[in-house]
């Protein structure tokens, strides 16, 4: 793997954890400067986790109501 592409993967793995702050629960942010490289990979995988587990829902949801 290339040290580039570890910051994408941390987004794609980060989209699944949550994080408490007192009684609420969310999802994780980014943890780096959303100008720098670093940042644009952690949000390219976030979103292309987020994407991949829409499609997911849409299609259970659509066999669940027979669309």
């Amino acid at each position: 793997m290339k040290s580039s592409e570890k910051f994408f993967f941390k987004g794609k793995k980060d989209f699944y954890k949550t994080e408490t702050t007192g009684d609420r629960v969310h999802e994780v942010t980014n943890p780096y400067n959303s100008e720098t490289f670093r940042g644009k990979e952690w949000q390219r995988g976030f979103n292309k986790s987020y994407f991949e587990s829409l499609k997911r829902y849409e299609k259970r949801n659509a066999a669940k109501h027979g669309r």
